[in-house]
C-alpha cells in the first residue's frame, strides 16, 4: 500500500460528511465513547438531527465516521514532511508522536477508547484492527525495511501508553531504540 494515496482506500467522504466526521471526532474525545447520546452529538457537531443521520444513519456509524476521519488526520500528520523512507523518517515518526501526544495530553489511544467502550461491535472491533494493521505497513513502509515494521510498531504503541508517565523521555527512548536497530542492522550487513 502506497501511503501517499491512502485517501483513496479509506470511505470517500464529501465535505459535509467529512466536516462531520471532524466534529464527532472531537466530541467522542472531549467526552469519551459511552456518554454522549446521540442529541449531544447532533449538538456538538452543529448540525439538525435530520443532516446527522443523513451522513451517519446510526451511533455506530458516527463512530465509525469519527474513527475513520481521526485515522486519516493521524497517517497525514506523521507522514508530512516524510521525503523518503529510512532512519530518519522513523526518527521522524517519533518526534510527530511526541508532538501528538502533547497535543492530545497524553491520553489513550482514540482507537483503544472506542473499542472499550464498544467491546460487542464487530464494525468498530474490525475498524481498530484494521487501523492498527496499516499503521503496521506504514511503519514499514516509512522505514524503508519491511523486518523493522513490527519493532517500530512496539515503539510506537509503549509510547502512546507510556507517554502520560515518561513525556519525552519515552520518545528520546524510541528513538534512541530505532537508531541502534538500523546500526546494528548495518553493522551485521558490513561483517
Amino acid at each position: 500500500m502506497n501511503f501517499f494515496s491512502l485517501q483513496n482506500k479509506y470511505i470517500l467522504m464529501d465535505n459535509a460528511q467529512r466536516q462531520i466526521a471532524a466534529g464527532l471526532e472531537q466530541v467522542f474525545w472531549s467526552r469519551g465513547f459511552a456518554e454522549p447520546s446521540v442529541p449531544e452529538l447532533r449538538a456538538g457537531v452543529g448540525v439538525s438531527m435530520r443532516t446527522l443521520y443523513r451522513y451517519f444513519p446510526s451511533r455506530e456509524a458516527m463512530v465509525l465516521g469519527a474513527l475513520e476521519h481521526r485515522h486519516l488526520r493521524y497517517i497525514d500528520y506523521v507522514h508530512e514532511g516524510v521525503r523518503e523512507p529510512g532512519l530518519a523518517a522513523a526518527e521522524q515518526l517519533f518526534d510527530k508522536l511526541g508532538g501528538w501526544m502533547q497535543m492530545t495530553e497524553g491520553r489513550a489511544c482514540f482507537f483503544k477508547q472506542a473499542l472499550s467502550a464498544n467491546p460487542d461491535s464487530v464494525q468498530i472491533k474490525a475498524t481498530v484492527k484494521r487501523h492498527k494493521a496499516e499503521l503496521l505497513e506504514f511503519f514499514g513502509e516509512l522505514s524503508g525495511r519491511e523486518s523493522y515494521a513490527t519493532t517500530i510498531y512496539l515503539l510506537h504503541e509503549g509510547v502512546m501508553a507510556g507517554y502520560a508517565e515518561l513525556g519525552e523521555t519515552i520518545v528520546e527512548d524510541a528513538k534512541r531504540m530505532v537508531r541502534d536497530m538500523f546500526k546494528n542492522a548495518n553493522e551485521r550487513r558490513l561483517s
